[in-house]
């Protein structure tokens, strides 16, 4: 397993993934060092309002650019699955004492890890540069490098089913872009607009089915931007409220995540069993 995972690393090494995908990140971080301006912060008196100062800088940069990152790092790994099925490739790795499952396994856990490194890299370099500049180490920022990597892990889970059905990147790439900035968030507004329009039961259950069987990578980073914020997360179903100016909100819930990791593993079972099967 070991061994494998070692390989999808000089993978992406040889194929500048590493290197490209380490740049890119290096950018964010001197842009956030340049761009963010805590000046505000040393006319501030009460240590509370710098706590609440930072909160809205790491939230913010959370909201704006945590869809974003998940999805660049699924481009960044799509290539992994169609890789291994090449003709040679796999017949290299059928032929040794390795189970098939075990192959798969490693190949996705491979991918995992070197997208929890990069967010090691991105979200502690943020934190840190917020840190030092406010004085206020927030360390409850850091459970976005955990929140990222479950996300991308549950979204790869698509990409490795598609890889070994198709061997294509591409669509893997295209239907992770369908789910993560189009039908996600249609279905996270079912509720709270959709519904409002759509009063046919069969129709709003057809929503509702689609809605906890798929995953919930926006709902995911609510519920990280609520444990930065230290607000209250319900266990399986968020309440409803309105804000001050009419727009409708909903509390975060652990039932985007517990339901987003069932939808992984359900993927990576099917996707072990057709491995498992197919004739390479």
């Amino acid at each position: 397993m070991i061994t494998i995972i070692k390989n999808t690393f000089r993978e992406a090494l040889a194929k500048k993934i590493f290197i490209g995908y380490y740049i890119f990140y290096a950018i964010v971080v001197l842009i956030m060092i340049f761009a963010v301006n805590l000046d505000a912060v040393d006319g501030i008196v009460s240590f509370t309002d710098v706590q609440k100062v930072i909160k809205s800088v790491e939230t913010g940069f959370l909201s704006l650019s945590f869809n974003l990152i998940l999805f660049f790092s699924l481009i960044s790994a799509s290539s992994f699955v169609p890789s291994m099925l090449e003709k040679g490739t796999i017949d290299l790795l059928i032929s040794k004492p390795v189970s098939r499952f075990t192959i798969l396994i490693s190949k996705f856990l491979g991918a995992v890890i070197f997208v929890g490194l990069s967010m090691v890299f991105l979200i502690g370099s943020i934190w840190l540069i917020l840190s030092l500049k406010s004085g206020y180490w927030n360390s409850s920022f850091l459970i976005a490098i955990l929140s990222l990597t479950t996300a991308f892990a549950v979204m790869y889970s698509i990409t490795v089913v598609i890889g070994l059905t198709t061997q294509s990147s591409i669509i893997a790439i295209l239907v992770n872009f369908f789910m993560i900035f189009v039908l996600c968030p249609v279905l996270s507004i079912r509720e709270s607009l959709i519904f409002t329009f759509v009063k046919n039961d069969a129709v709003q259950f057809v929503f509702n089915f689609l809605y906890y069987v798929f995953p919930k990578p926006g709902e995911i980073k609510d519920v990280t931007n609520a444990l930065i914020s230290e607000e209250n997360i319900a266990f399986w179903k968020g309440t409803v409220t309105q804000n001050e100016i009419g727009i409708t909100l909903i509390e975060p819930s652990w039932m985007s995540v517990i339901t987003s990791v069932i939808f992984c593993a359900a993927l990576m079972a099917y996707s072990v069993y057709y491995f498992s099967k197919k004739d390479y």
